[in-house]
């Protein structure tokens, strides 16, 4: 039986790192404070914080906090799957045909709505309740019979959509035999999401963000020799294959090649309704970066090229949420060790808003100013996005104050299934105020309504976590 953690397993012990020694010599330097700072092994910046200036020790505090836990490798590995997979389109659009890379897209596009469901939400409930594991024997045992049911689910998942691809791919049949591959991502990515589940679980963020460096290079090397082997269809057995292979190594490291199918809710009650509303809450919020060009396409659309405008000027800033979000899978196993300390949780949000908060308005600020010339990189006419662009950073800050940290939070704490009905809730509301401005208003009318609400469900976000702290006892 999982129980709430003792306070010898309260969180994860903050290990020494070489980049935090470097930061603090760093910032010595550039502080002039004429000293050798001593770096002990927990302390960070002893000496060095106390004689600074508050408003420096304690942001400076929160990062050295941030860098042990190995932050600094998951922001660089998302941001180099990003960036890698943009590449690797790059790669297969310069040699496929307009068409085949169509058909790649709409098959694609069909099964990454089944992805969030892979091993049903076991990948996610795993990261979640080994925290409450009292020990390392009891969280691999934990991880076993998660990797067991969850490949099962995967598995079948994939023998589902290939048997069913003709009949899901009937409006464009070509794709049917590209779909037929896809499926399987299902399973390569359960299992590569998995293995830095475990690594996260013991505290290893920087082998989880290592998994994620090597996929995204695998990622690309596949793209271009794949694609011109096999054209598109070689293109999407790089794309199954990448996450398997690169995960094989770092589970042979972990030991998270073995499996059981003992019970889980002997260790883990609850733990299938938590992976579940996970799972749910995954294609909701995709759903709500989805609805406002859906309604677009419906309510008003002059040209195909407007719509172009407009998905371009979202581009940048949903790249922005890299910020955000690799904070929140840094700390995810730390902020759910902390789920019933109410005053530690309300402590690293306002820390988490006296740091990364202004790094995000900063950020934000600089990409405001320079839109005119970032959408000029693809191609005159998208400069006239302009307008679009900068309501939608406005709508990014909220997410990167609210709704992305506070969205994750909720599920470190437990509560998955409130996050599922507060997905819900902001899908349909999105989806009104998008039926309500998008015909008075074309573009500008669906920027202002997703910037709004990105705004209103980091709000609802926030209301749910202090109804959490103030459900605690005290």
């Amino acid at each position: 039986m999982v129980r709430p953690a003792e306070s010898s397993a309260a969180g994860p012990v903050e290990a020494p790192s070489r980049v935090e020694g470097r930061l603090g010599k760093l910032l010595a330097w550039l502080w002039g404070d004429g000293r050798v700072l001593r770096l002990d092994v927990v302390g960070g910046f002893p000496t060095f914080v106390q004689s600074m200036n508050p408003f420096w020790s304690d942001r400076i505090e929160y990062l050295r906090r941030f860098l042990a836990r190995d932050g600094l490798w998951m922001m660089v590995s998302l941001g180099t799957v990003k960036v890698l997979g943009f590449v690797a389109v790059v790669l297969v659009t310069r040699t496929a045909s307009e068409t085949e890379y169509g058909w790649y897209a709409y098959a694609m596009g069909l099964v990454a709505t089944a992805v969030p469901f892979m091993g049903f939400g076991a990948y996610q409930a795993f990261v979640r309740f080994s925290v409450l594991a009292t020990h390392t024997t009891e969280r691999l045992e934990l991880h076993r019979r998660a990797t067991g049911w969850g490949l099962t689910g995967s598995v079948g998942l994939a023998i589902i959509l290939t048997v069913a691809s003709p009949w899901i791919c009937a409006d464009v049949p070509e794709s049917a035999s590209v779909m037929r591959l896809l499926a399987w991502v299902t399973v390569s990515m359960f299992w590569m999401e998995h293995v830095k589940g475990l690594a996260r679980a013991l505290n290893d963020n920087k082998t989880s963000a290592q998994v994620d460096v090597t996929f995204a290079v695998l990622m690309v090397l596949g793209a271009g020799v794949g694609v011109h082997l096999g054209g598109i269809q070689g293109y999407a057995l790089a794309v199954v294959l990448s996450p398997f292979l690169a995960a094989v190594p770092f589970g042979m490291k972990l030991g998270a090649l073995r499996m059981s199918w003992g019970r889980l809710s002997e260790l883990a009650p609850g733990f299938w309704s938590y992976g579940m509303h996970t799972a749910l809450g995954a294609v909701l919020a995709k759903g709500f970066y989805a609805v406002d060009v859906f309604l677009i396409g419906r309510l008003w659309l002059e040209d195909a090229e407007a719509l172009a405008v407009y998905r371009v000027a979202w581009l940048i800033p949903l790249a922005t949420h890299v910020i955000p979000s690799a904070v929140a899978a840094t700390d995810f196993v730390r902020n759910a060790s902390k789920h019933d300390h109410g005053q530690d949780i309300w402590a690293y949000l306002l820390g988490y808003w006296k740091t990364f908060g202004w790094i995000s308005v900063f950020v934000l600020g600089v990409v405001a100013w320079g839109a005119p010339w970032l959408l000029e990189v693809f191609g005159p006419r998208y400069a006239e996005g302009v307008g679009l662009m900068r309501v939608l950073l406005v709508g990014s800050l909220g997410a990167h104050l609210l709704r992305i940290p506070l969205g994750n939070l909720l599920s470190a704490l437990g509560r998955a299934n409130w996050n599922t009905w507060a997905n819900i809730a902001v899908l349909l509301i999105a989806a009104l105020g998008c039926m309500w401005r998008i015909p008075e208003l074309g573009l500008m009318g669906a920027a202002q309504i997703m910037a709004a609400m990105m705004w209103g469900s980091g709000l609802l976000s926030l209301g749910l976590v202090a109804l959490h702290v103030r459900q605690l006892p005290h």
